[in-house]
């Protein structure tokens, strides 16, 4: 009977832990920023890019994720109407001063799709 007394103990400190840890992680998720690169040089990594966006979006659990290109910010990912908008044109290239737009952007996490022509400070970049 003590093994079976100290056992739902352990159980119910761990389902306390897991409930609090969830609704803790609920109320403070993490802020992601991805930006895309939409440079005409990279029109044809725009699926394989999509694909990676759509994977990351599955796994992202307790993050929210906001989307932008090196042209503009388009918001939260999961207000989109599409993900397919984050492609929709492609033209110019890659510059330092695109990205210099995300300075100011409040995200715990920077991640930039491109072909690593680019490598800015603070950002995580995904090649393709």
């Amino acid at each position: 009977m003590k093994f079976l007394k100290i056992f739902g103990l352990f159980i119910a400190l761990h389902l306390i832990g897991w409930g609090g840890t969830h609704y803790y992680q609920s109320q403070h998720p993490k802020e992601i920023l991805i930006v895309a690169d939409t440079s005409y040089a990279m029109r044809d990594k725009f699926p394989a890019m999509l694909e990676w966006i759509t994977d990351f979006d599955k796994k992202a659990r307790y993050k929210h994720i906001v989307v932008g290109t090196d042209k503009a910010l388009l918001g939260d990912l999961a207000n989109l109407p599409s993900k397919n908008i984050i492609f929709r044109t492609s033209f110019g290239s890659l510059t330092a001063e695109n990205l210099a737009r995300y300075d100011q952007t409040p995200a715990d996490q920077k991640i930039l799709l491109s072909d690593g022509s680019q490598q800015p400070a603070g950002w995580k970049l995904v090649k393709f």
